[in-house]
């Protein structure tokens, strides 16, 4: 057995890109060693923002041998009349290498056919990975790439180095216009001089000798430990959350723990101010006491171990001058008419083809009218009109000027200042979260309904602008909106068709003078939501693929009840039953395939098996539909299996596709509607067995 060790380095990459390159470079690793028949064992990975790790233990030396069966002509055009080889024969075994004692035969539903058994020899792992590893790296996709050299190849980042071996050779590739050598690198700042590796040992206690621990786990103890030691000093609880500690992990290869403080006069300011700034603008960490409220001391992670001192230091200077800054504007932004500042948003742009964010917020208006309604919340729907309608004033304070990543925040800090109902200001607060489905949960519908409308008037803004997004590319964050709103429809569980609000948001845009410009607009925005829905199903609530194509049926965007439907199919799927209802939905969609729609007319059910089976489906079907509509699926597909003896009692005794034409219209009418029904949970007939 051998092991395999890689290391791509590179310039700091952004920590939002790492996780995703990291199980990248992971699956494709796996897929390309199964792929060509290597055997090996537990795949490690390890990252930074300066290093991608790879390490495979227990992988064998080559390839399992293949076997492969080539097909070659019938045994009937094979041979003439004297059992010669026919020329077809000859060139089959010409263009193949072999001869004809080397055939053997098969037998076919088309006949006897005369095959090769060809056996290739597995190929030396060291010459596999040689040649897939560039193929991995190109692969790899990027929010955003860039190019840097000669090779004009195009990377998240410039690639610095490329450790590749295998045992303790070195496996020459090239990528990027970087070769692969022994070396890697230390810590940035304490280490700078090129170190030769080995072996994965040599590897990881090098690394740590030079100032980077290269495991995640070993920094999240030590950054979790100092912070406890921070905590029980102060008798305290540090704001950490897991968005902070990822940043902190990936962002320092030997991270310090630090603690400073500011002056107490500045607790005066709102928390969210002060936890905000820190967080999002220095990377920072609040601390509270026990019972919840602000301390006058901040927590952060330095990639520095012995100038702790000076790095706390210049985060105290730091700290001091924003919020003796922040204060100012506190002060002075609440003595402005802050819903009138609505009349300034006509004089900012939203996009310079989109225009002002004055008649953004009109359109936000209109979605939420419309969303109130369908979500039936209409008792607060006229304080989030209101939020709708000055929940960008704040785009125009001296504080958001300032500082942007508080916006949102302050509208609804200065809506709550100025004793706006708290519908209006909690909406404003939180109306640009979440980003992205993996984001913490909103706590107030109102301000997922804001978000909701907000969202959907950016995605379809920018794709009636003919905006491309691609996986490499989304620069106005169009896939996150989405599926932030797919977050947001299954956390408050809002059962309505997205289509409704498509269509409203779609005709803001649509081209007056171009008639096909409002139903391509719908239709974009349509195919981004499925392809999210896809993602988010398959990528975040990790179910299956065959799952999700089953519930991905429906014409229609009823997001929430397509995320029950996926749960509850993930669950049917594992039951006794799965087999014979994946046979009984093949079959229904088999008869009915390409047939007109027709209505059942009892008149005509002439044969007893087919007057029962109607019978009694037209009794369960109030029931199950009722089961349907209250979201019990499992339920509702148990009902529909206890018909299943009767339906098979039938196709034994009923031949649908009669001579007369009224009696097979109206048995395809009945296998129709029980397959309409069964495809109300998932179709089950793209199940994989």
């Amino acid at each position: 057995m051998s092991d395999f060790l890689f290391e791509l380095g590179v310039e700091e990459v952004p920590v939002s890109e790492i996780e995703t390159t990291l199980n990248q470079l992971k699956n494709k690793f796996q897929a390309k060693l199964e792929e060509n028949l290597v055997e090996f064992g537990k795949i490690e990975t390890a990252a930074t923002n300066r290093r991608f790790m790879i390490y495979i233990g227990r992988i064998n030396e080559k390839a399992n041998d293949s076997e492969e069966q080539v097909k070659g002509p019938a045994r009937r055009i094979a041979f003439d009349e004297n059992n010669q080889p026919t020329i077809a024969l000859q060139k089959f075994l010409e263009f193949n290498q072999v001869e004809l004692e080397d055939l053997t035969e098969i037998e076919t539903k088309k006949g006897i056919y005369l095959v090769i058994e060809k056996k290739t020899e597995g190929q030396p792992t060291f010459e596999i990975l040689k040649t897939i590893i560039p193929g991995i790296l190109q692969e790899l996709t990027f929010n955003k790439t860039m190019v840097w050299n000669a090779s004009r190849v195009s990377f998240v980042r410039p690639i610095k180095n490329i450790l590749a071996l295998f045992d303790n050779r070195l496996i020459p590739v090239e990528f990027g216009g970087v070769h692969s050598t022994f070396f890697t690198h230390g810590h940035i700042l304490l280490s700078d001089t090129p170190i030769e590796v080995k072996s994965f040992r040599d590897y990881c206690e090098k690394l740590d000798k030079n100032f980077v621990i290269a495991r995640e786990e070993e920094r999240k103890q030590k950054i979790m430990s100092e912070i406890k030691d921070v905590e029980e000093e102060f008798n305290a609880r540090v704001g950490l959350d897991d968005r902070m500690l990822e940043d902190y992990l990936y962002a320092n290869e030997y991270p310090v723990v630090f603690c400073g403080e500011f002056a107490k006069k500045y607790l005066e300011l709102p928390a969210e101010i002060i936890s905000t700034f820190m967080i999002k603008e220095k990377k920072l960490l609040p601390v509270f006491d026990q019972q919840g409220n602000l301390l006058n001391i901040f927590v952060g992670v330095s990639n520095i171990p012995d100038e702790s001192q000076n790095v706390k230091t210049g985060n105290e200077r730091v700290i001091r001058a924003t919020f003796e800054d922040a204060k100012f504007f506190w002060d002075n932004d609440r003595k402005d008419d802050f819903v009138g500042l609505r009349e300034q948003l006509k004089n900012v742009t939203f996009h310079k083809d989109l225009g002002n964010y004055n008649e953004k917020t009109e359109r936000l208006a209109s979605y939420v009218d419309l969303l109130v309604k369908e979500t039936k919340n209409e008792p607060v729907s006229q304080p989030l009109q209101r939020a709708a309608l000055n929940c960008k004033n704040d785009l125009v304070t001296r504080m958001v000027r300032e500082f942007p990543s508080l916006q949102g925040i302050m509208g609804g800090l200065y809506l709550r200042e100025k004793k706006e109902p708290e519908e209006t200001w909690k909406a404003v607060y939180g109306h640009y979260e979440p980003k992205g489905f993996q984001a913490a949960r909103l706590e107030h519908l109102g301000a997922g309904i804001l978000s909701i409308a907000d969202k959907i008037d950016n995605i379809t803004a920018f794709i009636s602008k003919g905006i491309k997004i691609s996986s490499s590319k989304d620069p106005y964050g169009i896939r996150r909106d989405a599926n932030a709103i797919i977050k947001i429809l299954i956390d408050f569980k809002l059962d309505f068709n997205l289509d409704t609000l498509i269509q409203l948001a779609a005709s803001k845009f649509a081209a007056e003078d171009e008639p096909d410009s409002l139903a391509e607009i719908v239709k974009q925005v349509r195919e981004l939501f499925f392809s999210r829905i896809e993602n988010v199903f398959k990528d975040f609530l990790k179910l299956r693929y065959d799952v999700v194509n089953a519930v991905l049926n429906t014409g229609d965007l009823f997001i929430y009840q397509m995320y029950l439907r996926a749960v509850d199919t993930a669950k049917i799927v594992k039951t006794d039953s799965i087999e014979d209802l994946i046979a009984l939905h093949r079959r229904l969609k088999n008869i009915i395939k390409g047939a007109d729609l027709y209505d059942i007319s009892e008149d005509v059910l002439v044969e007893e098996q087919e007057r029962i089976l109607h019978d009694i489906f037209k009794e369960s079907k109030v029931k199950i539909e009722t089961m349907l509509s209250n979201h019990q699926y499992l339920q509702g597909c148990s009902e529909i299996m206890e018909m299943k003896p009767v339906i098979d009692n039938f196709f034994d005794s009923v031949m649908v596709m009669a001579e007369d034409q009224k009696l097979k219209e109206n048995r395809i009418a009945l296998v129709q509607q029980l397959e309409q029904l069964l495809s109300k949970i998932a179709d089950f007939s793209l199940i994989v067995e």
